[in-house]
């Protein structure tokens, strides 16, 4: 195992495991690790991609406040 990866336990559904025996034995992964990291990889970026749009926003609408707020003062 290279010094950039982590092992970690992880405990499945049957239903899931059968699931991602499939998909390797249809030659979509060549393993089950490298099924999982793709999901991870895929959850992480899907979150990511929210914290993104989060942050966009409550930027926008910190901007849409503070040009009323200067309309208000004029």
């Amino acid at each position: 195992m290279s010094t950039d990866r982590k092992s970690i336990p992880v405990s499945l559904p049957e239903g899931l495991v059968d699931e991602l025996d499939e998909l390797v034995e249809e030659g979509k992964f060549g393993s089950r690790s490298e099924a999982l990291r793709y999901g991870a990889r895929l959850v992480a970026r899907e979150a990511q991609q929210k914290r993104m749009h989060d942050r966009r926003a409550n930027a926008a609408e910190q901007d849409i406040e503070d040009r009323l707020e200067r309309k208000r003062v004029r």
